[in-house]
Formats: structure tokens, C-alpha cells, sequence
């Protein structure tokens, strides 16, 4: 059996393999996905990560919840961590926290009756506990704008790094990304969804946890190496022209810096970018028998 086949055998196994893995999870009610809003009748026991849905805690919870993209309110007493990743935490009046609350790319919105044991990360605004002042979302919406350049801004410092120290594979992940687009968005998906069926169970157990933060830093690092290959194409496509790997490089990262100041377009863009080039490298490193075309 070839090696190319052996890493294709593996790849499938490992993609069935993180397909069993969440099943207990989603039955368990530990993971939601989908939009809409979780509404919790009664105190949380387990934890609660939710991908694109709300969650509202009218009697609190006993356990973390991790909400991406979506909101959390709590009107009861949450003994754990309440965590939003493109989100809002709401705490009404009869909130209490003994935890610490955290809001990344959102704003924490605390009733001057909430008691919070725990620290805040995050914008805190006041609420009133019924509605948002138009002058909060302006507030929210500029801290998005300038939250997103600082980290375009490092994504330029990183990618420009990785292309000094590392030429070659990024060479050879643009080239993978011109020549095969859609089989680069495909594995990407593919391992995006890896991702999450792995991580997120191996997370929630202290003996799987290490494992988890090896899978994580290792593909944040294949993320940024798409990052800066998808840079490449992007600034030879600005030049219109053949320019040196590092002004391309350079060029693009520029112009993704800026993207990423676009409120939830703007990260959505970079991300998937990203996600692309790491999908080209899986596809590089599964062809390996067959090298890419190297662009000119």
C-alpha cells in the first residue's frame, strides 16, 4: 500500500473516529448547534457549548457555559464561568455570579444589582435589565472595529514571520490553494469539523485535556501557516503581477489586516481564508506523490 493511501486511509479514519466522539456529548445536551436560543427550565447541571444559539438562564446554572456566537443571559445564581465568543452576557437584576464572566469581541451587560464574586473580562456597560442604549451598540460596534485591526495587525507580524523562517512551505501551501481552491475548501471544512468533534470532548475531561491543547496549538499553527499562504495569493492578485514571496506576503497581510477591522464579515473572511490554507496543506501533504505547480 502507497503512502498516499495510507494517509487517506487515516484521514478517514480519524474524520469516523471524530464522529463518534460528540455523540454522547449532543445527547447529554453539553453541545448545541444551530441558531435559536436554549432556554434552561431550571438550573444547568452539565456544561452547556453552544455554537451559534443563545442561551438564557432564568434560574442559573452549576456548570461553565461557553456560548460562540450568541448571547447569554442570566437572571438566577450561575456557580460557573459564563463565557461568549461573538456575543453578549446579559445579567439581570437577580443575577449572581460566582464565577468569572467573560465577553471576547462583545460587551458585558451588568444590572447595578448584579453581584459578580469572580472577575469581568470584557466592555461592561450598565443595563436596566429590559433594553440596549443605541449608544452601547455604537460602543460595542467601535470596540469590534478596533479589537479586529490590533489583531490583523498581529496576523501581519505573524504571517510576515512564518514566511522569512518558512519559504518554502508557504510556497507550496499557495500553490496547493491555486491549483486545487476546492479541494482546499473541502479538507478545510473537513478539518474544521475534526476539530471541534475532538477538542471539544477531549476538553471536558481532565485526563483528555492535555491531548486537547496539543490538537489546539497544532491547529492554530496549520491556521496560520493557510493565513500567510492565502496572503501570498492575495497580494499577487493586487500586484497583478509576479512580485517577491515576502512583498506578496507582506501586501496581502496588509490588505487582511484592514478586512479584519469589518465587524463579523471581517473575521468570518480572514478565518476562512485561514481555514482554505490549512485545508491546502492537508491536501499537499496527502498528495505529496504528486507535487503542486510553484507559482511564478
Amino acid at each position: 500500500m502507497s503512502r498516499r493511501r495510507v494517509l487517506a486511509a487515516g484521514w478517514l479514519l480519524l474524520l469516523g473516529l471524530s464522529a463518534t466522539l460528540p455523540l454522547s456529548a449532543l445527547f447529554h445536551g453539553v453541545i448545541r448547534i444551530g441558531p435559536g436560543t436554549l432556554v434552561a427550565a431550571r438550573p444547568l447541571d452539565s456544561p452547556v457549548i453552544s455554537l451559534g444559539s443563545s442561551v438564557t438562564l432564568p434560574r442559573g446554572s452549576r456548570s461553565v457555559v461557553v456560548v460562540i456566537g450568541g448571547d447569554i443571559r442570566s437572571d438566577g445564581v450561575a456557580k460557573d464561568d459564563l463565557i461568549t465568543v461573538g456575543g453578549n452576557v446579559y445579567l439581570g437584576p437577580s443575577a449572581r455570579v460566582n464565577a468569572d464572566v467573560l465577553s471576547m469581541v462583545g460587551t458585558v451587560y451588568k444590572s447595578s444589582q448584579t453581584k459578580v464574586a469572580g472577575r469581568i473580562g470584557g466592555p461592561l456597560r450598565s443595563w436596566d435589565g429590559r433594553s440596549v442604549r443605541h449608544r452601547d451598540l455604537l460602543q460595542t460596534l467601535f470596540n469590534s472595529i478596533r479589537l479586529g485591526l490590533a489583531a490583523g495587525l498581529a496576523l501581519l507580524l505573524v504571517g510576515t514571520c512564518l514566511t522569512v523562517v518558512f519559504p518554502w512551505q508557504i510556497v507550496l501551501i499557495s500553490s496547493t490553494m491555486r491549483a486545487s481552491p476546492l479541494k482546499s475548501v473541502g479538507a478545510g471544512l473537513a478539518c474544521l469539523v475534526a476539530f471541534v468533534f475532538l477538542v471539544v470532548p477531549l476538553g471536558l475531561s481532565l485526563a483528555g485535556l492535555p491531548f486537547a491543547l496539543l490538537l489546539s496549538g497544532a491547529a492554530f499553527l496549520a491556521w496560520l501557516f493557510g493565513m500567510a499562504a492565502a496572503a501570498v495569493l492575495v497580494g499577487r492578485a493586487a500586484a497583478r503581477g509576479s512580485v517577491p514571496l515576502l512583498w506578496a506576503t507582506a501586501a496581502g497581510l496588509v490588505i487582511l489586516a484592514l478586512v479584519m477591522a469589518i465587524p463579523v464579515v471581517g473575521p468570518l473572511s480572514v478565518s476562512l481564508a485561514g481555514l482554505t490554507g490549512a485545508g491546502a496543506l492537508a491536501v499537499a501533504l496527502v498528495g505529496r506523490a504528486g507535487p503542486a505547480t510553484p507559482l511564478s
